[in-house]
């Protein structure tokens, strides 16, 4: 993989083999394709910047949670929803949950200036 559309000072041999060496390690995990979309995408909205391992990776897991979000979403609203409670029924609840807390509340001491 080379980066020749950019704008590369003079390197060393060794120096250009280094930064393909920390590419093909920060990439390793991702599929060969993902990592094309992704060095294309970042093209497309980046022309005149060189990326870093770290901006490919960055783009690879966010387009990653998007599409994992998306599934979540589709799946949630598939699932049948509960019936909520009527507004009697959450009178109802209100009132005995307010008659138990009011068991643990302590009155607080008056204070006579």
């Amino acid at each position: 993989m080379t980066l020749h559309a950019y704008y590369e000072p003079d390197e060393s041999a060794e120096v250009k083999a280094g930064l393909l060496a920390w590419f093909c390690d920060e990439l390793e995990d991702w599929e060969h394709r993902q990592v094309v979309w992704a060095l294309r995408s970042w093209n497309r909205e980046n022309p005149r910047r060189r990326p870093t391992p770290g901006d490919i990776v960055a783009l690879l897991k966010q387009t990653r949670g998007q599409k994992l979000a998306a599934e979540v979403r589709a799946q949630a609203a598939a699932r049948p929803q509960p019936e909520g409670m009527t507004p009697e029924r959450h009178a109802e609840v209100s009132a005995e949950m307010a008659d138990k807390l009011a068991a643990f509340i302590k009155p607080m001491p008056q204070v006579h200036p």
